[in-house]
């Protein structure tokens, strides 16, 4: 995976791999930005879903070497985990952001969690692979399984 920039927050910066628009982090950066000692990173991966971390090889300090890297909702659900001073402030601000949405929406909170509550209508765990998968209906009316995608 390539650096294509990076994210500032607080004092914190975390280098962007991939993609802008569908960014990975390195879980190793992660868990620095939270406090986690190196050695705990894969106790940190356990905080997510399967589906918001992956296994890659990079080439850092001069050789081929397995990396983790967490997406870009698996950083947003550690942040929303920890209790770190500098997740506390990003989850003020998000949720500061949230309730603007709603109510530039016009939307009171009951309106709100009555849109979510029919968007999480089609969306379910998958018991095998914990995977969160959505009915998707297609042209002809017939209903497929699909991957969820935000």
């Amino acid at each position: 995976m390539e650096k294509v920039g990076q994210i500032r927050f607080d004092s914190y910066i975390l280098d962007v791999y991939d993609s802008l628009d569908a960014p990975y982090f390195l879980a190793v950066e992660v868990a620095k930005l939270i406090d986690y000692s190196i050695g705990k990173t894969g106790q940190m991966l356990e905080m997510i879903e399967a589906d918001e971390h992956l296994t890659t090889t990079m080439y850092r300090s001069g050789q081929n070497r397995k990396v983790y890297m967490v997406t870009e909702l698996g950083l947003y659900n550690i942040l929303s985990q920890s209790k770190k001073p500098v997740a506390r402030k990003w989850r003020r601000i998000v949720h500061s952001n949230l309730i603007l949405l709603r109510k530039q929406n016009k939307l009171t909170i009951e309106g709100q969690f009555e849109e979510w509550d029919i968007m999480s209508d089609n969306l379910f765990i998958d018991p095998d692979t914990g995977i969160l998968m959505e009915f998707n209906t297609v042209r002809g009316g017939d209903v497929e399984v699909i991957e969820y995608e935000e």
